[in-house]
């Protein structure tokens, strides 16, 4: 990844929003296009790359932030290039670079007339060469949208205005029908600001006004729409909501950063805000319906006290308190200590010994019993709460670790799931650091599960994170692989030891004679490369033998053993049989 400069040569940021590196996103297929892009933009420091290889990796990242530029291999989606343009232009809102291997003038043309900014044969690249047509293609974007967007934005915050605000929702509302997809709108009032205004006076109520656009700014993704569509009333666009949680988790975002208080001509000033959620196309089919009926919910939520937000619908409401109230209890469990770390164990394939475990994280509630992961894990992930309980778990871990470890089972390795989420927190490694260091344990027997989308986003951040690791003694393995958008060539250059083979890919051996041979092949690959491999889900004695035909290292699964508590995993330890292909071992 290149470094950041101290002086970027130009801006990287849109209009209106704080300057930066560049950020251009690669669209090819093949890892050597990657390298070979890299090093031409080698020494680049005001440039920042990111890499997709499949449209729906795509479409993942650009939900995810917004891009600068983008470098695409024409033959990357050739079936319909006019639609894929159209497609990035719409999502990514950024110049496209085509990249081929033609000299044909029309061929070039055509491309270019098809959306793409500029044409740039493969064969003739050079570094200056590439450097110089982002730079120009840059210039050009910056200028046109800048005169465009200064005409339409509101004068006081800088953000969307009204006007604008109508077009671009109808412009997604659009895109949405094309691609079957849902679109959220929020709007928000600040309850009682004429009050707020009248004590501050109007000078001071502006600049409210200003702090709350860059407060609600801050909890968005860049691709999302802003606007100030009253004096005291915001409205946002979501586009691509798979779900109502994905709106509600915005809301929950800021009430939260609305809890802490405004500085305002040296008072510390409190808000209350009122939101309205309703979804094209359940809640609305035009533009006008849509407003309505979000302007309803949040009248609505104004009826509540303190900060709060209603969805249109009173089914989704039902929903809502539901799951507010189990997100709820599921904060009071952090806190409280309240879950559970179970313990999966895993076994040497060879030889039936068991190797170590994988920490999982269980909850039983006090009303509904013992949740299913599936049931609080997802609602976690798209709340704040993941991290915290991510930490919990790793805390808990690293105790059972070190009260096995002074049992004398010391050559155990226990494994700790990391999600998306928690390793993109920058207080990771600090948090990891403490929490291992307060345990005492020997990091020679720990190792952290990271998912391919965690530690392909971005790569910069990926090697410093795992190098920061590394050196407290810690390793890593690669979840689910084969589910992703990775390769083996991608995972060299990272510290990863193993990888963990996806239980769909286990389940219907031997049955399966594909499986047969993509099993087989994950497995002699990561060897090739110095990794180990760890076969997930095994279930019955014929998949654990073709395991061991085919010198898979580890096994894990419900044929070894279900996840147990700590106590059950400590009597496992001392009275388990030794695992065979044509014996299942008891917990007991």
């Amino acid at each position: 990844m290149l470094r950041k400069s101290k002086a970027s040569a130009f801006s990287g940021s849109r209009p209106g929003q704080p300057s930066g590196r560049l950020s251009v996103l690669l669209l090819v297929r093949q890892h050597t296009d990657l390298l070979w892009i890299r090093n031409l933009l080698a020494g680049q420091e005001e440039m920042r790359l990111y890499w997709c290889n499949s449209v729906p990796m795509m479409m993942d990242v650009m939900r995810r932030r917004q891009y600068d530029m983008v470098l695409w291999e024409e033959h990357l989606f050739e079936s319909d290039q006019a639609s894929f343009l159209r497609m990035i232009a719409e999502y990514a809102q950024a110049p496209v670079i085509a990249l081929g291997s033609s000299r044909d003038e029309s061929h070039v043309r055509k491309i270019i007339m098809k959306g793409a900014s500029d044409y740039l044969c493969k064969n003739e690249l050079t570094p200056g060469l590439l450097i110089r047509t982002i730079r120009r293609a840059r210039y050009r974007e910056l200028a046109r949208s800048g005169s465009q967007l200064r005409e339409q934005m509101d004068s006081l915050t800088g953000i969307l205005d009204r006007n604008l605000f109508y077009d671009r929702l109808h412009q997604a509302m659009l895109r949405a029908q094309r691609g079957n997809k849902q679109v959220g709108l929020l709007f928000l009032n600040i309850d009682h600001f004429r009050t707020v205004n009248q004590a501050l006076g109007y000078k001071s109520g502006d600049l409210l006004i200003k702090m709350v656009a860059a407060r609600v700014r801050q909890v968005l993704r860049q691709c999302d729409g802003l606007a100030r569509v009253g004096g005291d009333e915001f409205a946002v666009i979501l586009e691509d909501v798979e779900e109502e949680f994905s709106l509600s988790a915005v809301a929950d975002k800021l009430i939260e950063v609305f809890s802490k208080p405004f500085q305002v001509s040296h008072r510390d000033v409190e808000l209350n805000i009122s939101m309205g959620l309703a979804s094209y196309p359940e809640e609305g089919r035009s533009v006008d319906v849509l407003l309505q009926h979000a302007n309803q919910a949040m009248f609505d939520a104004k009826k509540e006290p303190g900060s709060t937000y209603r969805f249109f619908d009173e089914a989704r409401n039902r929903d809502l308190k539901r799951r507010l109230e189990l997100e709820a209890d599921l904060r009071q469990a952090i806190r409280g200590n309240q879950l559970e770390v179970y313990y999966q164990p895993k076994i040497e394939v060879s030889s039936g010994r068991i190797i170590g475990m994988e920490a999982l994280v269980r909850w039983p509630h006090p009303k509904f019993g013992m949740l299913a992961p599936q049931t609080f894990i997802p609602m976690a992930e798209q709340s704040s709460l993941i991290i915290p309980m991510g930490y919990w778990v790793l805390q808990q871990t690293c105790r059972d670790l070190a009260e096995l470890q002074q049992r004398g089972f010391d050559q155990l390795q226990c494994s700790v799931n990391l999600s998306f989420r928690q390793f993109h927190d920058r207080k990771l490694s600090e948090t990891v650091f403490r929490i291992i260091y307060n345990a005492e344990i020997d990091t020679t027997g720990f190792e952290f599960e990271l998912t391919e989308s965690a530690v392909m986003y971005d790569r910069e951040y990926t090697v410093k994170c795992l190098k920061e690791l590394a050196h407290m003694g810690v390793s890593f393995a690669l979840d689910d692989f084969g589910t992703g958008y990775s390769s083996f060539s991608n995972l060299r250059s990272l510290p990863i030891s193993s990888v963990k083979i996806d239980k769909s890919f286990i389940e219907r051996l031997p049955a399966s004679s594909q499986d047969q041979t993509l099993v087989a092949g994950m497995i002699s690959l990561a060897h090739n490369l110095s990794m180990q491999v760890v076969a997930e889900g095994v279930e019955t004695p014929e998949q654990l033998e073709f395991l061991r035909r085919h010198h898979c290292d580890f096994a894990q699964g419900y044929l070894i053993a279900r996840p147990m508590t700590f106590t059950e995993f400590s009597d496992f330890l001392v009275h388990g049989r030794v695992v065979t292909s044509e014996a299942r071992p008891s917990a007991g």
